[in-house]
């Protein structure tokens, strides 16, 4: 397996990754719709410093993406904050260990842009996502509360 940085030529792999990301999200929010495709979500991205993607790949195919940035400082933090915002590895390639080397080059990453705290939102019926970063030390933090049909 080799991990790299995406560039330009990824762009298409990463909007159809992040389309079956929301796709897959949809066991825990039947309210995402069944339609949705993403068609230029990474575009502007690649170069944008405050932004890291990875691309996992085997056999120079990509197999899966980490998509985290370095949070716009708002005053409610005295130091930088990460948030890892997408990681989808193919279901053919799960539990190989991708995911795992994936959130590591990002935590590495995190610490040569100075971000002291690292966010990831998982969906609460997501036990696989929540134990996978439970794994990379991630611990629970704030709660979102959701009401529906009012």
């Amino acid at each position: 397996m080799v991990i790299r940085r995406a560039n330009e030529n990824d762009v298409p792999t990463l909007n159809n990754f992040l389309t079956l990301l929301i796709q897959d999200e949809r066991q825990y929010d039947a309210g995402i719709n069944e339609n949705f495709v993403v068609t230029n979500m990474y575009e502007n991205y690649i170069k944008d410093e405050s932004k890291f993607i990875l691309v996992a790949l085997e056999e120079n195919q990509i197999v899966g993406y980490l998509y985290g940035i370095i949070k716009p400082m708002d005053g409610t933090y005295k130091y930088k904050v990460a948030k890892l915002d997408a990681l989808y590895v193919d279901e053919s390639y799960r539990n190989q260990g991708i995911a795992s080397s994936l959130i590591e080059q990002f935590k590495t990453w995190t610490i040569e842009q100075n971000a002291r705290k690292v966010e990831v939102n998982v969906w609460s019926k997501n036990t696989k996502a929540k134990t996978l970063y439970e794994k990379a030390n991630f611990k629970p933090g704030s709660e979102t509360l959701i009401l529906e049909n009012f």
